[in-house]
C-alpha cells in the first residue's frame, strides 16, 4: 500500500528552530563554564559525588571561618601587647626615677607622676580595637575604667577618701596628717586601702570590665585565651601605688612617714613589673600559636582547594570547543532557516 506524504513549506521553515532553544540552552551552560571554570549543575554531573564536593566546601568554609576569627584575635593581641608595653614602660620609669633619688626626696617626685601615670593607666586599659576594648574581657562592649581624678569624684577616689577617713579620722591633706606616724601609714596601705583594691572592691569601684577573659577557638582543635582582664592583679598593685603616691597627700606628711609610703609604692611597682612581664609572655604564646594555626590551616584549604577543583573544575579547551560547536549549529540552522523561507511556488510557476 502507497502512503502519500505531505510536505508543508511551513513544516520546513520551523523544523531547524525546534532545536535552537535547546541549542541556546547548551550555549548558556558552556559559556557560564568558561566563565566559573566549573560544571553548571554540580548535582546533574556528580550524581552521588556531589555530597563529597558539598562536605570538602563545608570544610573549607569552616577553615575560612576560622582564619576569619583568628585575624580578630590576632588585632586584639597586637593591641593589647601594645598597651602592656606602654603601661609596662611608665611603672618601670617611675621605679627607676624613684630609686635613683635619696629616699627623703621620693615623695615630691612621687606625688608629681603618680596623677599622670595614673590617668595614663587608665588610658592605656580603655585600649580599644575594632570597636572593642581589649582589656573589658568578656564585657568588650564598655570602657573597663573610669578616671580616678574628675568631677563629680569617681567612685574609685570616693572609696580611697572614705578608707582614709576611717582609718585616721580626717581626710587626705589634712593638716593633721603631719602626725601620721610610718607605722599608721603602713597599717593603713596594708589595710583598709588594700581591701580597696581586691578583685571584688575594684572591680565594684573602679573597673567595668569582667573578670572571665575571652578564650578563642584557633584552630580545629586548639583553643587559646586572647585577652587580658583590667582586674587582672598587675593593675591593681599599679593603681594601688599611683594612688600611694599621688591620692594620700605625701607632702603633708612628715619626712619618715613620707619614706615609707614611697617604700610601699616601689614594692608594689616592681610586683606589677614582674607580672606584666609575665602576661606580655603569655601573648606573646598565643600570638605564636595563632601564626602556627593560620600556616597549617592555609595548607588544609589549598588541599581542599585542590580536591575541589578535580571533582567540580571543567576542561576549559574541551568547554571552548562545545561553545564553536554550538555556535556553528546555531548559525548553520539559522542560515537553512533563511533559505527556506525564501522558497516559494511563485518562483517555479511560468
Amino acid at each position: 500500500m502507497m502512503t502519500i506524504g505531505f510536505i508543508s513549506s511551513l513544516n520546513l521553515w520551523n523544523a531547524p528552530r525546534t532545536g535552537v532553544s535547546r541549542l541556546q540552552s547548551e550555549l548558556a551552560t558552556a559559556t557560564k563554564e568558561i566563565a566559573t571554570g566549573r560544571f553548571a549543575d554540580i548535582g546533574a554531573t556528580l550524581g552521588g559525588g556531589v555530597a563529597g564536593a558539598f562536605g570538602l566546601r563545608g570544610q573549607s568554609a569552616v577553615l575560612a571561618a576560622l582564619t576569619q576569627s583568628n585575624a580578630a584575635a590576632s588585632s586584639r593581641l597586637e593591641a593589647s601587647q601594645s598597651a602592656l608595653k606602654e603601661i609596662q614602660t611608665a611603672a618601670e620609669a617611675t621605679l627607676n626615677e624613684l630609686l635613683a633619688l635619696p629616699a627623703d626626696q621620693r615623695a615630691k617626685t612621687a606625688g608629681e607622676s603618680g596623677r599622670s601615670r595614673l590617668a595614663a593607666l587608665a588610658g592605656a586599659l580603655n585600649t580599644s580595637a575594632g570597636g572593642q576594648f581589649v582589656f573589658g574581657g568578656t564585657n568588650s562592649g564598655t570602657a573597663p575604667l573610669t578616671p580616678y581624678e574628675g568631677s563629680p569624684p569617681s567612685a574609685a577616689k570616693q572609696a580611697v577618701d572614705a578608707a582614709f577617713t576611717a582609718f585616721f579620722t580626717f581626710a587626705p591633706g589634712s593638716p593633721a596628717a603631719s602626725a601620721i606616724t610610718p607605722t599608721q601609714i603602713e597599717g593603713f596601705i596594708d589595710g583598709l586601702l588594700a581591701d580597696t583594691f581586691t578583685q571584688a572592691n575594684w572591680s565594684g569601684t573602679w573597673s567595668a570590665a569582667s573578670n572571665r577573659t575571652i578564650d578563642s577557638k584557633i584552630s580545629l582543635t586548639e583553643t587559646v585565651t586572647t585577652s587580658v582582664s583590667a582586674n587582672a592583679e598587675p593593675f591593681r598593685q599599679l593603681g594601688m601605688a599611683y594612688v600611694i603616691a599621688a591620692g594620700l597627700g605625701l607632702s603633708d606628711l612628715r619626712a619618715d612617714t613620707q619614706q615609707a609610703a614611697t617604700s610601699k609604692v616601689m614594692d608594689l611597682l616592681g610586683q606589677a613589673t614582674r607580672s606584666l612581664t609575665t602576661m606580655r609572655a603569655d601573648l606573646g604564646r598565643a600570638q605564636s600559636q595563632i601564626g602556627d594555626a593560620n600556616a597549617r590551616m592555609a595548607k588544609q584549604t589549598a588541599l581542599l582547594t585542590g580536591q575541589i577543583r578535580d571533582l567540580e573544575s571543567v576542561d576549559p579547551a574541551e568547554a571552548k570547543s562545545r561553545v564553536d560547536a554550538i555556535t556553528t549549529q546555531m548559525q548553520m540552522s539559522y542560515g537553512l532557516t533563511a533559505q527556506l523561507r525564501s522558497l516559494s511556488l511563485i518562483n517555479f510557476i511560468s
